[in-house]
């Protein structure tokens, strides 16, 4: 989609002014670090390859700090909770237990929605130095944003740019120009949406934490909450990401522990 629309601006309307694509810049901009297509992108001169294993050895790092977590923290703290009844104490204790694996999952883990570290700055660097793709704002400063708006549009930059450009402007301008409510609801739920198929897809089960926390939660910070500056807020929003995350970890392998003590006896695709 972002090829053929940037190839040909106007291929909605007039089909006769569509120009064939060249293969070779499609195919670079398959592995460049990036969702928007253009013909050309700033280049550095050349390649260093002892910062392209460098990051590729943080990735690795990562990965094996990540599975040191789960083996130390998590699976001790949930192979043994099914056996007993949950009530609210010892789920208040076990969600608080999960807060710090949570956050190293949101801060290391290799994966497009959690891994700020590992993926967005690790992995994208390391394909961009080895493909001299000069443009590397992946992130802004989002540890610093006193709003879930501002945190949005700075945590993954890669992302947010793809889904301004091809969704929210074009729903923008569909709406007449008029209403900017509507197109912020249908990124976030189209970004929530995104999410949970990728997280069906990795555990094997439809369990829609990831939707609700995203898109229903998330929605209501992003449109309730003031947008004020200080650092008061910017404590809260790191707290509500905390909890966040804390929640998304416990719900998850709870869900997974008690799918394996008591496995479901009708195979449905979504269950």
């Amino acid at each position: 989609m972002s090829f053929m629309k940037q190839e040909n601006p106007d291929f909605y309307t007039d089909i006769e002014k569509i120009t064939s694509p060249d293969f070779s810049k499609y195919l670079y901009f398959l592995f460049a670090p990036t969702l928007i297509y253009c013909d050309t992108y700033p280049r550095t001169a050349v390649i260093h390859w002892d910062y392209v294993l460098q990051m590729f050895g943080q990735v690795f790092a990562s990965i094996v700090y990540v599975y040191y977590v789960v083996v130390r923290f998590c699976i001790p703290t949930f192979e043994t909770l099914n056996q007993n009844e949950i009530t609210l104490p010892i789920f208040i204790t076990v969600l608080f237990n999960s807060i710090m694996p949570g956050s190293l999952f949101l801060l290391l883990e290799f994966s497009k929605k959690k891994g700020f570290y590992g993926f967005l700055h690790c992995w994208l660097n390391a394909f961009a130095e080895m493909l001299r793709f000069a443009d590397r704002m992946f992130y802004k400063d989002w540890w610093n944003s006193t709003s879930f708006a501002a945190y949005y549009r700075t945590w993954n930059v890669v992302v947010h740019d793809w889904l301004y450009t091809y969704v929210y402007k074009e729903i923008f301008i569909l709406s007449g120009r008029k209403n900017r409510v509507i197109p912020a609801v249908c990124v976030v739920l189209l970004s929530a949406t995104f999410h949970e198929y990728v997280m069906i897809f990795a555990l094997g089960f439809f369990y829609p934490v990831m939707f609700l926390l995203f898109g229903v939660v998330g929605m209501g910070f992003l449109f309730f909450l003031p947008r004020n500056k200080g650092v008061v807020y910017n404590i809260l929003l790191w707290a509500f990401l905390l909890i966040g995350v804390g929640l998304q970890s416990c719900f998850y392998f709870m869900e997974a522990y008690a799918r394996k003590s008591c496995p479901p006896n009708v195979k449905l695709f979504l269950l």
